[in-house]
């Protein structure tokens, strides 16, 4: 099959993904939702195990793979509260910067330099940032001063740094330790399970509770968990055809698709002008391609 048709479904799976998220975290709290959302991706990951042996990985790629799980296991953690609190269209616009603040970090970690259409790009980025919280009768400054001051917003910053540096090692774990990107999946979402786990356990909620109130969001659970596993599954299989930074460009309009039907089935305000701000982030994403998520 064509890498673009892949990582155009990959990119469809996800934003229905996304949407079911938000429908369950009117119901369940984040920290709830991110553990038995990551339990049931994890029972499905076991599949994994007909293909491969995972037991193959270097100790050293293994404890990359730990530190990165657990930062990315955090940031998606944050992502799920920001869904909580924020609209589903003002919330995932944002991840897309995710790749003008891996560049920026690459500039010191890696040493990488920029070019100009990077550049241009990151431009481009602050200025979708910008439409998504601009309201009429603002000072000119004001939607930026906004977005940096509000704490619900917080969250998804969080989140964005944290994924910034876990892409970075996971460039670092395909390119330099050739580690099999399957084998970094099943691995990461035994972390995600043991983390959200032991916050669980820390904030002495009972799990007995949780499973009593997710009864009847069950059958919405199990639908985002095997949407999240058919995105990353069809996203690996375009890698497998095409540079993966080309790939995840496309692979993050679904930000797009979530942002327009999800701000239409949960009437979000000021949609169209956050779907333009969006649409220039991601644009941004096209001009810094980059291996990030």
């Amino acid at each position: 099959m064509n890498w673009f048709l892949l990582a155009t479904f990959s990119a469809l799976l996800s934003a229905a993904a996304a949407i079911i998220q938000k429908k369950i975290l009117f119901r369940l709290h984040a920290l709830e939702f991110s553990f038995l959302v990551s339990s049931g991706i994890l029972a499905l990951s076991f599949i994994i195990l007909l293909f491969i042996d995972v037991t193959s990985v270097s100790l050293e790629s293994l404890i990359i793979i730990i530190v990165k799980s657990i930062l990315s296991g955090i940031a998606f953690l944050l992502v799920m509260m920001s869904l909580e609190h924020n609209q589903i269209s003002s919330a995932l616009p944002l991840l897309g910067t995710t790749p003008a603040v891996t560049a920026l970090f690459a500039l010191p970690v890696l040493g990488e330099t920029l070019q100009y259409t990077e550049w241009f790009g990151i431009g481009l980025m602050v200025a979708g940032t910008y439409m998504l919280e601009k309201r009429p009768a603002q000072k000119i400054f004001q939607p930026l001063k906004n977005l940096f001051s509000r704490s619900k917003y917080f969250y998804i910053f969080g989140a964005v740094l944290l994924f910034a540096v876990s892409s970075i090692a996971d460039k670092s774990l395909l390119s330099s330790y050739k580690t099999d990107p399957l084998i970094i999946l099943f691995y990461q979402h035994i972390i995600y399970c043991l983390i959200f786990g032991l916050l669980i356990f820390v904030r002495k909620m009972s799990f007995k509770e949780i499973f009593r109130k997710s009864v009847d969001q069950s059958i919405f659970i199990l639908i985002a968990a095997f949407l999240t596993v058919a995105y990353r599954f069809t996203q690996l299989g375009a890698a497998l055809l095409a540079p993966i930074a080309l790939v995840l460009a496309v692979k993050r309009t679904s930000i797009l698709y979530a942002s327009f039907f999800g701000g239409k089935i949960f009437s979000d305000e000021r949609l169209m002008q956050k779907l333009v701000g969006g649409a220039l982030i991601i644009a941004s994403g096209f001009l810094i391609l980059r291996n990030v998520g």
